[in-house]
């Protein structure tokens, strides 16, 4: 009978020391916490975006000859700036000497059969088939004097050169010519800003080589269509480039500004990134208690951000203190 007693006693012992410490524990947890807080407002801001681009040349032209010749010079090489009509390639001229051999017995015929025509030697369709085929014997000579001097289109910079002298031109151009003086950057904007591009419209870009260094152009081009796949559609700015730091290829960024609206602005202080994802929160106060609410952020400017969604006008966001916060925790505002 003792030990029973002795055993309901000790029970009621721990029970009594396990409801003293969850009774601490409930304490502690109640225990409101010191934040300090700021109402967010809204603010009038310039809406300012940035898109990805790569730098292209305003114009490219391939340098080719017809019928698969012999080179006989090259006369410039890759990096070499050209102007427009400067010989770049003589190609093999065995043809042209053998078309101007043909050409001159053609022109002695055709004067041969223009006496015989007089006399009435022959008639008068023997004669045009002879000037016929002279004719066709002078256009074919013209070609082929097109096709012995290459010269370039554009003035440009030498970019690409796939042979050497005394090979046989391909399928594959021999030279490619690029004009970079202008150039041209392309990239995509989301539809919901196709109203709001317009061509002329002032464009900024920095690219990766010259990272502190600004460079300004205008939209030349707006695409008609929407891609369907991706809902953007592709606008073209163009930079004249005088100093010809801009080069093909390069990768940077396009910033465009779309004018201005209200948005709500909020501190930096308030913003919670959460670990291992790219997810960002911040604690609204109300009441004496918080809120654990997810946000969207637009563009940083300076120690504030654009906020695009999450939060609204004149609503209170703590600052400092979050780290011992939970959602629905208790909290005494400090200033």
């Amino acid at each position: 009978m003792k030990k029973i007693v002795y055993l309901l006693m000790a029970v009621a012992m721990v029970m009594t020391a396990c409801s003293k410490k969850d009774e601490k524990k409930t304490t502690a947890q109640d225990e409101a916490v010191k934040v300090k807080i700021e109402k967010v407002s809204m603010e009038e801001i310039d809406q300012i975006y940035d898109f990805t681009t790569t730098v292209d040349a305003a114009v490219k032209n391939y340098i080719t000859s017809a019928g698969g010749t012999r080179i006989e010079k090259i006369w410039v090489e890759v990096g070499q700036k050209v102007s427009k009509g400067q010989k770049l390639v003589t190609m093999e001229n065995t043809n042209l000497a053998t078309a101007n051999a043909q050409i001159d017995n053609l022109k002695i015929e055709v004067s041969r059969m223009e006496a015989l025509y007089a006399s009435g030697g022959i008639s008068k369709q023997q004669l045009d088939q002879i000037k016929t085929q002279y004719d066709v014997a002078k256009r074919n000579i013209e070609n082929l004097e097109r096709n012995i001097t290459l010269t370039s289109p554009i003035s440009g910079v030498i970019t690409m050169r796939n042979f050497d002298n005394g090979d046989v031109s391909g399928a594959q151009p021999i030279l490619q010519v690029m004009q970079i003086t202008p150039v041209k950057l392309k990239f995509n904007i989301n539809e919901s800003f196709y109203n709001k591009i317009k061509l002329g419209m002032s464009v900024k870009a920095k690219v990766q080589v010259f990272e502190d260094e600004e460079f300004s152009g205008k939209i030349s081009l707006i695409a008609p269509t929407i891609d369907p796949t991706t809902r953007t559609f592709m606008v073209e700015a163009q930079f004249s480039n005088g100093n010809q730091k801009l080069r093909p290829g390069m990768f940077g960024r396009v910033e465009l500004n779309l004018g201005k609206a209200k948005k709500v602005i909020i501190s930096d202080k308030a913003v919670i990134k959460q670990s291992g994802t790219n997810n960002k929160y911040v604690f609204i106060e109300k009441d004496g208690s918080v809120e654990y609410r997810q946000v969207e952020l637009g563009r940083r400017m300076g120690d504030r951000y654009e906020l695009l969604s999450g939060v609204n006008d004149g609503e209170n966001v703590v600052i400092s203190g979050q780290t011992r916060l939970l959602d629905g925790k208790k909290v005494i505002v400090v200033k």
